[in-house]
């Protein structure tokens, strides 16, 4: 699958996750953590991998190794949401994104 086509599917479940307000375990953060990884070649810190929260979904990215180009997609691809780059105190890239209205 192409990484327009995984990130679309990746999207509509966060979406869904974020309207239902469901609970999400571990594991499953853990799933979408390595999703990003090795489907989508997002270098996601893994210490701290991927939050849900109630209106969004965070990021937690290694910049080193991060390709922009990557970065660019992974905009155009999650349409429903709006990405802000929030401060942190790692050397990290901390990337909420919000759902969009």
């Amino acid at each position: 699958m192409t990484f327009k086509a995984i990130a679309s599917k990746l999207q509509d479940e966060l979406v869904d996750i974020i309207k239902s307000k469901k609970e999400v375990n571990d594991y499953e953060l853990i799933v979408y953590k390595y999703l990003f990884i090795s489907e989508l070649n997002i270098p996601i810190f893994e210490e701290l991998g991927v939050e849900i929260t109630e209106d969004s979904f965070i990021l937690y990215v290694i910049p080193d190794d991060l390709e922009f180009n990557l970065l660019r997609d992974l905009d155009d691809s999650f349409d429903k949401f709006t990405i802000t780059f929030l401060p942190n105190s790692y050397n990290i890239l901390k990337l909420k994104f919000k759902l969009s209205d």
